[in-house]
């Protein structure tokens, strides 16, 4: 008998829940269909992406409907008196509570494996089939994208810079996971605000198109324009859009991997993303010092370059002018043995002189005047070579003082080499540190976005029970079988407590870093606490 009542409930509840379902599912296909068009998605691309809306909807009806379908249930068995007459048979009220509990549960699970599997790996093809979309246009309109720019929610497509100049932009405008708006232009500029908060996109001689998910090559035109310019708000946090596309396996996979990696790691930051920003500014700053001493470095290096080859044309400098020493040298012996064989030369001839008859006093004195001049022109040419000699040794002496300046130069650069390579082995090592720490921090900052992403597929799974968990007395309690009444108990549940909550716990675990498990099961635990309240008043009457 009591199997029998139980399988009479869950199908009553069944019966229920499906209307519940497809009413919930239609309010919230036309809320995101409005969303969408709002944002510019055209109507038959809407009518292509309904079934993955509906998907996506799908774990946000599944408990209201079942909250709609347990109320009216159980209101419906009070209201006709049939709880009263199971009790009165002697049947406990838990034997037709536990089945309704036991279909939350199997729910919850089927909420949690939509959460977990279906919907990431529906994120991702939805996502492939866009850039597939993405990819045909750009072919269609021969842009070949040698860079990519993300400004959410815009994509921007650049095939060459020139002089500053973009040339063959593409800019597609996301609304989720949906592109729609496309612009196309042949020339523009990107520049940042002053104060560095959007992004000013100049585009011109351009057209803007309407995208069509089903067939993306044939794109129809909405209208061109000779010049634009649009703002982009930058956003203040940069997330992991593909955690959203992996599974929830995959993401405990990897957050294990990332505890094991900071399981040895002393220290941790109560703000990962401020410590971030902090250390990137110092890294920068670093850098900015590092690139300093590397081109002083290379001065230094250059100084020494230059010196070694000064002192190489010194050095050349003072062999030639060693080599014109020696050749000078012997132009003052040549000339003073030509001297000494002149003086032998008359000597020899006044002796023969002597000897022979003496000739005239003028022939005498035009022989000495001759000789005479001749003396003289060589020791010009003596004097001459003595002059080039030591104008070649004061060269030698010069070449070696430039040689010893150069010299104390190179040492010098060397010293200051030295130094500075020290400031940047310094630095290198304060570099290291803080990227390590970047690292960290980044890693520390990953694990609780992965964390958060984890919880906030978990949280929703539990909603399915805990709302039986509520409607199971508030049934029996109002006593009504309207469906109405029903729908109207779920909105006040649903969109004055409960969203309410939960939009509230994703801020705090968000944004302000409050605890990730109270901020997203709050609303859940607030639930179970009202169920289990609202079940001591019905189990004490």
């Amino acid at each position: 008998m009591i199997n029998t009542l139980q399988r009479y409930l869950v199908k009553e509840l069944l019966r229920t829940f499906i209307p519940a379902l497809l009413c919930f599912e239609f309010l919230l296909l036309l809320g995101f269909s409005i969303q969408l068009i709002h944002k510019g998605l055209d109507v038959p691309s809407l009518a292509y992406v309904i079934p993955y809306m509906a998907l996506y909807t799908l774990p946000h009806a599944l408990p209201a409907s079942l909250l709609t379908a347990t109320v009216m249930t159980y209101g419906r068995l009070s209201a006709d008196n049939e709880i009263t007459a199971i009790r009165i048979a002697g049947i406990h009220l838990h034997n037709i509570i536990t089945p309704i509990i036991v279909t939350g549960v199997a729910f919850s699970l089927l909420t949690l494996y939509l959460y977990a599997e279906v919907l990431p790996k529906s994120y991702f093809k939805v996502r492939q089939l866009q850039e597939k979309a993405v990819k045909q246009v750009l072919a269609k309109h021969f842009i070949t994208a040698k860079k990519k720019i993300n400004f959410h929610p815009y994509q921007i497509y650049i095939s060459s810079v020139e002089d500053g100049i973009y040339r063959n932009i593409a800019v597609f405008e996301y609304a989720e996971d949906y592109v729609v708006n496309i612009l196309l232009a042949e020339e523009g500029e990107i520049e940042i605000s002053d104060s560095g908060s959007k992004v000013v996109l100049t585009l011109r001689r351009g057209e803007f198109l309407k995208p069509n998910v089903k067939d993306s090559v044939d794109i129809p035109k909405m209208g061109s324009f000779e010049e634009a310019s649009f703002e982009i708000p930058l956003r203040q946090k940069v997330r992991h859009s593909a955690l959203k596309y992996t599974t929830l396996t995959k993401l405990v996979v990897q957050r294990e991997k990332i505890n094991n990696e900071l399981k040895n790691s002393t220290e941790r930051f109560e703000d990962p993303e401020r410590i971030i920003k902090v250390t990137t500014r110092e890294i920068l700053s670093i850098n900015d010092k590092k690139k300093e001493a590397e081109e002083r470095i290379e001065k230094s290096e250059l100084e020494i370059r230059n010196s070694k080859v000064n002192i190489s044309k010194q050095e050349g400098a003072i062999k030639r002018a060693k080599f014109n020493v020696g050749i000078f040298e012997n132009y003052i012996n040549v000339a003073k043995g030509n001297i000494n064989k002149l003086t032998q030369e008359k000597k020899d001839e006044e002796d023969n002189e002597n000897r022979e008859i003496i000739k005239t006093v003028e022939v005498k004195q035009k022989r000495e005047g001759e000789f005479l001049k001749k003396i003289s022109l060589i020791e010009k040419i003596i004097e001459k070579e003595k002059r080039r000699i030591k104008k070649a040794k004061r060269k030698i002496l010069i070449s070696r003082r430039l040689i010893d300046e150069e010299s104390k130069k190179i040492e010098e650069a060397k010293l200051d080499i030295k130094e500075t390579e020290g400031t940047k082995g310094v630095l290198e090592k304060k570099h290291l540190i803080l990227t390590k720490r970047v690292e960290r921090a980044g890693k520390q900052k990953l694990g609780r976005e992965i964390s958060l992403h984890i919880h906030k597929r978990l949280s929703p799974s539990l909603s399915c029970l805990t709302f039986i968990l509520i409607g199971i007395p508030l049934g029996i309690m109002c006593r009504s079988n309207s469906m109405l009444i029903s729908l109207g108990i779920s909105f006040i549940l649903m969109i004055f407590i409960y969203y309410p909550l939960v939009a509230t716990g994703i801020i705090l675990a968000d944004n302000l870093k409050f605890p990730i498990i109270p901020s997203l099961w709050g609303a859940n635990v607030l639930n179970l606490i009202i169920g289990l309240v609202l079940f001591r008043n019905i189990f004490n009457k």
